[in-house]
């Protein structure tokens, strides 16, 4: 009769009966260590080594609320000794300070872990240290590896160059926060975890003295690793700004563009244009000069366009006809180098269809020539606009002069032919608009 249960590679299988057990016994199919069932033995699973291998006759699997036998237990090797391992002198030497703290909440995680040490490190326990200064906790429990990696990050999101686009700057710093939070989240239980490891090698050493002293050795906390990471840290932070002035490039990156004191230079240009390159000389007249070259992007092409046509779209509804048509005088300059454009890619007489307005000899106009007009006007501009103002890829060069403080520097040209014959002052406006 089908009445016994067995386990195959740590699942439960059958049922079978009591004479396949014993040929899969003989055969080698199983051994004598794997865990067997019946409903002889209630709620418990044996070793098969240590049954007879004679079930009561009829006898079937005691009922269960799933209908199913008893889940397989954890396998010995597998199951963590709570009791032992939390009770034990070992255990409060690797800790050192706060000792009661962190029994506490060992004792919460290995509870929710199940006995599975493979679930130890993934069970959340809130650590307000580790929320702030995920790094320093971290060396000071000597969790070293960990510690070093969030070290590394810390340091990454300091010395980020502040040239580098501010979408760039905004991941690092969210990356970052995200460490910080996963730090809090599981700082306990990576602790717990690398604590029960170190005692089940120490609790192994037969001379009790010597495992202690050990344990006092490998646990306890370090004051000098934080400490000193800290001090790294504030020192890459502040350096930089200590030692600008010696870097003539690092100085303009890090300056200010007249009247516009929230964004640095470096961050400005690294939004507005790609393939950015820097770099410094010294002219034949021994004047310092930092360059910049690039390329304009798409975000700086739109925002040019978006300027232009700003004046036009915000008086678009206006009432009035005059400040309404006021606001096209922006796009006369513009209009006869659209107009021949637009011509010149065959693009300019389903505009004229559209928008054009016949007024017959002696008669009145079929429509308002004005309007007509403007609104032809408007159309052309922003159809050549959108491909030829301020274009994407259009190279540029600005240049900056240091003075002979060597402390300030200079803005002295902004050469491209996107913004040719522009005031710097405009184009600045756009660059940080």
């Amino acid at each position: 009769m089908s009445d016994w249960y067995y386990e195959n590679n740590g699942e439960r299988s059958g049922p079978i009966t009591a004479d396949e057990l014993k040929a899969m016994l003989a055969n080698g199919t199983i051994g004598v260590a794997n865990l067997v069932w019946t409903a002889a033995f209630g709620s418990k699973w044996k070793r098969l080594g240590d049954t007879e291998l004679a079930p009561p006759q009829g006898a079937s699997p005691t009922p269960l609320p799933s209908g199913e036998p008893p889940s397989l237990p954890p396998k010995p090797e597998q199951s963590i000794q709570t009791d032992a391992f939390l009770d034990s002198e070992l255990t409060k030497a690797l800790i050192g300070r706060k000792q009661e703290h962190y029994l506490g909440k060992w004792r919460t995680i290995l509870a929710k872990a199940n006995g599975d040490p493979a679930k130890i490190a993934s069970v959340t326990s809130w650590n307000w240290p580790a929320l702030f200064i995920p790094y320093a906790w971290l060396l000071y429990r000597k969790l070293y590896v960990l510690g070093a990696i969030a070290l590394v990050v810390q340091l990454a999101y300091v010395l980020l160059p502040e040239s580098v686009p501010t979408y760039v700057s905004r991941g690092f710093m969210f990356g970052y926060l995200g460490l910080c939070i996963v730090a809090a989240l599981y700082g306990n239980a990576w602790y717990c975890d690398a604590a029960r490891k170190r005692w089940a090698v120490i609790s192994k050493e037969p001379d009790q003295a010597a495992a202690l002293e050990r344990a006092r050795e490998s646990g306890g906390v370090n004051w000098i690793a934080p400490i000193g990471a800290i001090a790294v840290v504030i020192a890459a932070a502040v350096l930089p700004h200590v030692i600008t002035w010696s870097d003539d490039e690092a100085m303009v990156r890090s300056g200010y563009m007249t009247g516009y004191p929230s964004t640095t230079i470096g961050q400005a240009l690294a939004a507005s244009f790609d393939d950015a390159k820097w770099q410094s000389f010294t002219t034949d007249k021994g004047a310092m000069v930092v360059s910049f070259t690039g390329k304009i992007n798409a975000s700086l092409h739109a925002n040019a366009v978006d300027r232009m046509m700003r004046p036009v779209r915000e008086t678009a509804a206006d009432p009035d006809l005059n400040v309404r048509y006021g606001s096209y005088e922006g796009l006369l300059p513009h209009y006869e180098t659209a107009l021949a454009y637009l011509k010149a890619k065959n693009r300019l007489q389903p505009l004229w269809d559209k928008h054009g307005c016949e007024q017959p000899p002696g008669k009145p106009a079929t429509c308002d020539v004005m309007v007509a007009n403007f609104t032809l006007m408007r159309e052309a501009v922003e159809a050549w606009a959108d491909d030829a103002y301020w274009s994407v890829g259009e190279p540029v060069e600005i240049q900056w002069t240091i003075n002979p403080n060597g402390r300030s520097f200079s803005l002295a040209s902004m050469n491209s032919n996107a913004w040719k014959g522009k005031p710097f002052t405009e184009v600045v406006a756009v660059l940080y608009d």
